[in-house]
C-alpha cells in the first residue's frame, strides 16, 4: 500500500512551504520518523518525516518548488520489506579472524624514555 506524505502546517497562517532539499533518494527505505525532505516557510525550515517505514517510490515536486498545506509531496511502499542489515559478505569479512596474527610488541631499549641527568651539588 502507498501511503501519500503530505505538507504539514509549519504554523499559524503560513500556507506555503517551498522544498530546500531532498534528505533521500527515491527508491531508498526509509525507516519511520526518518526526515525525508526539508522544507522552508517565510518563518522557519522543517524536516517532513517519514511517517511509516517502507521504499519511497516518489517524490511529487522538484527542489525549489513551492507547495500548499495538505499537499502530497511524496509516496512510500509500506509494505516493501527492510533491506539486511549487513550483507553476507560484509559479516564474513568483519567477524572472520585475520590470517595473520600481530607479532607481540615488547618493549625495547630504544623505546624506554632516558631518566633525567643526576645532578649533583659540588661543595
Amino acid at each position: 500500500m502507498a501511503l501519500e506524505i503530505k505538507v504539514p502546517s509549519p504554523g499559524e497562517s503560513i500556507s506555503e512551504v517551498t522544498i530546500s532539499q531532498f534528505l533521500v533518494k527515491e527508491g531508498d527505505y526509509v525507516a519511520l520518523d526518518q526526515p525525508i525532505i526539508e522544507v522552508e516557510s517565510e518563518k522557519a525550515t522543517l524536516e517532513i518525516n517519514a511517517e511509516q517505514a517502507g521504499i519511497l517510490l516518489q517524490f511529487n515536486a522538484k527542489e525549489g518548488d513551492t507547495l500548499s498545506v495538505g499537499d502530497i509531496v511524496a509516496l512510500i511502499d509500506t509494505e516493501a520489506a527492510a533491506p539486511a542489515e549487513v550483507s553476507p559478505v560484509m559479516s564474513e569479512q568483519t567477524t572472520s579472524p585475520s590470517k595473520e596474527k600481530a607479532a607481540p610488541q615488547t618493549a625495547s631499549s630504544s623505546d624506554v624514555t632516558p631518566s633525567a641527568p643526576k645532578v649533583s651539588a659540588n661543595p
